[in-house]
């Protein structure tokens, strides 16, 4: 049973309202309060403390959730929807609204085409050609690093139009139903070509393939060849970045996602 409550929030999710709760447990201790059984006027002095101290309205709204998961209702409402616990957080919202991450973008084009001038896939390096395979992935699925971290090996499927393939999990939006299968299709010029360059990181990972990492999709360059965490893929994706001539003090690795996004609302 607690396994199965513990499954209904995704890893990153706990670890988030982890940091929401030590926050609140600190606040509640300083001033000797119960963290697990407080008053709903106690609640609502926290959460402005928080917009006074600066915090975002995003971070804010996550202590609500972390409260709503775990304290009991409040005259019949979870935390997170009780009337007055709204309201405040509107007003967070009005006074402090969210902001966009980058003021600016860049060119994916400038990146696809410095992928192309690596040369053929067969002559890169494992580490280069992982670079190159996830960046590329990353541009043409929108997908998050999560997410391609996530890639289930077997099932890619590759045919005359494109590569298929599911993830190991849920995606982050995802909450019911069957896996997504996602489809890349085939682009003309192998060079830049996802699909051209995911068949060659499988055929090159081939021989460094066994029961630990027949899963995913992305394994570790370096022996053992384990599968790779999600940290990894962004670190593969801000060096290719950065490579490229992206400035990578102001973009993260989850650019791609915007920059990918931009230019096929321009096209």
């Amino acid at each position: 049973l607690v396994e199965l409550l513990v499954a209904g929030s995704r890893a990153s999710t706990l670890s988030t309202y982890e940091s929401a709760w030590r926050t609140w447990a600190t606040w509640c201790y300083q001033r000797g309060e119960d963290p697990l059984s407080t008053t709903l006027a106690f609640v609502l002095e926290f959460l402005a403390n928080l917009h006074g101290a600066g915090k975002s309205y995003s971070t804010i709204n996550v202590h609500r959730s972390m409260l709503s998961k775990t304290l009991p209702h409040f005259e019949g409402h979870p935390v997170g929807t009780h009337p007055l616990v709204k309201e405040l957080l509107s007003g967070c919202f009005n006074i402090n609204p969210p902001k966009p991450r980058y003021n600016s973008s860049w060119d994916p084009n400038v990146v696809v085409s410095y992928m192309a001038s690596l040369g053929e896939n067969s002559s890169l390096p494992l580490s280069k050609l992982s670079h190159k395979t996830a960046v590329l992935l990353a541009l043409a699925s929108l997908l998050r690093v999560s997410e391609l971290a996530s890639i289930n090996f077997q099932s890619v499927t590759f045919s005359s139009s494109g590569v298929n393939f599911t993830l190991l999990k849920p995606r982050k939006a995802q909450h019911s139903g069957p896996l997504q299968s996602i489809f890349i299709p085939s682009l003309r010029e192998p060079g830049c070509c996802p699909v051209e360059t995911i068949k060659a990181y499988v055929d090159a990972t081939a021989p460094h393939r066994n029961h630990s990492n027949i899963n995913s999709l992305f394994v570790s360059c370096n022996k053992p060849h384990r599968n790779i965490t999600s940290n990894t893929v962004s670190g593969w994706i801000r060096s290719s970045l950065a490579a490229a001539g992206i400035d990578t003090s102001v973009f993260s690795a989850h650019s791609t996602r915007g920059a990918s996004a931009s230019k096929a609302l321009a096209a």
